[in-house]
């Protein structure tokens, strides 16, 4: 994974226990048992009991490559309602690091609830134990209290299922704002070959958060140009190790190492800015005729970095940053994009192709085997290496994809059925997954509004997905 990536970035959980202990012994209607019942010693161990409970659900059930569990932190109170500000200050004494608490606990954990809620201004999070009959009522008293103020950021789970949802689409939502985008231009910053990118660079910040770095383009050939003997053998390691693990090379072994010194030299630029995200424009670059000089295309950088975590789009698309980029946090795949069209010969089975030279080794899963990768050249001089893999295979299995609407105000969100593949080992810009969805007239009807760029990923996330925009504001469009 690249040390810039954002996809193994975690999401810092502080779990607070809560538990009102009574002092003194007394029935009444909030106070049941009777003999020893009634005494501070059993109260405190059943507390005990439960709270060692909740950790050990926690340690079992919660998604940790999405999490980071502090210790929990407990909170003890009594009949006098007196809630103990130095208690409070323990549990909330890492604030600066923590993005969500996780609430658990006796009875009466929504009065101490909402005064975490109002000193951190951080979400919280109930969920009942894994032994609960029932739903967390704390956590519904609490959050009502806290939505009448204006604060939404309360989440009820009923089961670790759904806890692990929503802490997958926090942990997202924390990537693209700490996501840094290198924003390669030649001249003009709405790419000619992509007017869906985007209306303002802006609405991207506003939404995601994410800080875009503008940078020239053409300085990526100079870097090339002074690269040290070391870096360019460096370039030559890399280039060999590709073609020896290849499933396949169907073009000369010899040209990998082109497409490789770019991708090198853009990693020098992610690194010297801090970047985390990288996109380019195709045509405008072309037109200098400096790839054509240098027999390279940008393919296998977007493949490469995606592979390593980070969210590289064609075309200078920073729309499919976004997409990529919440498809990578959610489902820890790297994903292909590319245009998206209807088969209109195939309309009666609702048949659809998304098309580019940029699918990767870890679509399956960054914690999955490589994909068998064959590399063919973008054109027919031999040269541009560019990632291949038959999508045939996997003839059955369920995609998700998604496009942003370039006001970033909407995500559409599909899902397809592998169908097969085409020109798998054929030159040029060819190689495209067939899938069938629902209805391809409904789908390209809505997708007028967003463009022809989509990118996917394997499996179906449409819930997380759906979720995930809801969460961050913007209207979800399924089709």
């Amino acid at each position: 994974m690249h040390k810039n990536s954002k996809v193994n970035e975690k999401l810092v959980v502080q779990p607070v226990f809560v538990s009102l202990m009574h002092k003194h012994a007394f029935m009444g209607p909030c106070r049941y048992g009777c003999g020893e019942e009634l005494s501070y010693e059993f109260d405190y161990n059943a507390a005990q009991k439960d709270l060692a409970n909740f950790n050990d659900d926690i340690a079992k059930y919660i998604d940790h490559r999405y999490v980071e569990l502090l210790d929990t932190k407990f909170i003890e109170w009594h009949e006098d309602f007196a809630v103990p500000d130095e208690a409070v200050e323990e549990a909330t004494s890492r604030n600066d690091e923590v993005d969500v608490y996780l609430i658990s606990g006796t009875r009466l954990i929504s009065y101490v609830s909402t005064i975490l809620a109002k000193r951190t201004n951080k979400p919280l999070a109930f969920c009942p134990l894994s032994t609960s009959k029932y739903s967390r009522l704390g956590g519904i008293d609490a959050t009502a209290h806290m939505r009448a103020l204006g604060f939404n950021e309360m989440y009820n789970a009923l089961n670790y299922d759904d806890l692990n949802r929503t802490f997958r689409l926090l942990k997202a939502r924390k990537a693209l704002k700490d996501t840094k985008l290198l924003y390669a231009l030649r001249n003009n910053v709405l790419s000619f070959g992509c007017v869906s990118s985007f209306i303002n660079l802006q609405d991207v910040t506003d939404r995601f958060g994410m800080e875009i770095l503008n940078y020239n383009g053409l300085e990526f050939f100079k870097i090339m140009d002074e690269f040290t003997d070391e870096e360019n053998e460096e370039a030559k390691r890399i280039a060999e190790k590709l073609v020896t693990e290849a499933n396949g090379v169907h073009m000369p072994a010899e040209n990998v190492v082109n497409d490789v010194r770019f991708y090198l030299a853009v990693n020098k630029m992610l690194n010297l800015y801090n970047c985390s995200a990288f996109t380019i424009p195709c045509f405008e670059m072309c037109a200098t005729m400096e790839l054509n000089k240098r027999h390279l295309t940008f393919c296998l950088t977007n493949s490469l970095l995606k592979d390593e975590g980070i969210p590289a789009a064609c075309a200078a698309d920073v729309g499919s940053v976004i997409s990529l980029a919440i498809l990578m946090n959610i489902a820890r795949k790297s994903p292909h994009m590319g245009n998206c069209m209807v088969r209109v010969q195939d309309m009666e089975n609702n048949t659809m192709r998304i098309l580019h030279d940029v699918c990767t080794k870890k679509m399956k899963g960054y914690d999955e085997p490589d994909l068998p990768i064959d590399y063919v050249s973008f054109t027919k001089g031999n040269w541009g290496a560019t990632m291949r893999y038959d999508f045939a295979k996997d003839k059955g299995e369920t995609i998700t994809m998604i496009n942003m609407s370039p006001r970033m105000d909407k995500m559409m969100i599909a899902k397809g059925e592998i169908t097969g593949c085409d020109d798998f080992l054929t030159q040029e810009c060819r190689h495209a997954v067939v899938f069938k969805v629902a209805d391809a007239r409904d789908f390209h009807e809505k997708e007028a509004d967003f463009g022809h760029h989509y990118a996917w990923v394997y499996g179906d996330y449409t819930k997380d997905l759906e979720e995930f925009a809801k969460l961050m504001g913007i209207e979800p469009v399924i089709a």
